[in-house]
């Protein structure tokens, strides 16, 4: 029985020793910073170039809102005392009304804006993609992370950010 577990064991660490010394070389771990990826290449500051012009057509229709909501509730601070009771409740159904559709839009402009941010950089990294991969093959990469703030120390030779944004700008010309 002893010797049983003997060869077992024995067996059990040679067929571990073959398969460790069979693996293939060690893989090269590269990273790609996205936030670099999108803010500094050329079609990442055409997009943020896009998305600012939204936000500022979305906040020149929000003020005009609020500029509305402020003109009712001044009207209504100032002369509520001179209005008749039926007047002043028509005015404070209109100032809530105006108040209620500003809220909305400012929600709506806000939701609006972060989905086309969203859809902006998604378009970014999905034309990123190839040339990520075609960047990491000619520099014999066999990982790339997405994340390196999950790992705790990444050497800077191992960023690959710089050379993917240059063949990106190179593409987009």
């Amino acid at each position: 029985m002893k010797l049983k577990c003997m060869l077992v064991v024995v067996g059990s660490v040679l067929l571990n020793m073959w398969m460790v010394g069979s693996s293939p070389a060690q893989e090269k771990v590269g990273y790609i910073n996205l936030q670099r990826l999108v803010s500094e290449s050329k079609v990442g500051q055409k997009a943020k170039g896009e998305l600012e012009a939204l936000r500022k057509k979305k906040q020149q229709d929000v003020t005009k809102k609020q500029q509305e909501v402020n003109k009712l509730k001044e009207l209504l601070s100032k002369n509520a005392d001179k209005m008749s009771q039926k007047e002043r409740s028509s005015k404070l159904d209109e100032f809530q009304t105006a108040n209620k559709e500003y809220q909305r839009l400012l929600a709506d402009a806000k939701q609006d804006i972060q989905k086309e941010d969203r859809e902006l950089v998604s378009a970014i990294l999905a034309q990123a993609d190839q040339i990520l991969k075609d960047v990491a093959k000619k520099n014999k990469f066999g990982i790339i992370l997405k994340d390196p703030t999950a790992i705790g120390y990444l050497d800077a030779g191992l960023d690959i950010t710089d050379k993917v944004i240059k063949e990106l700008n190179d593409k987009a010309k």
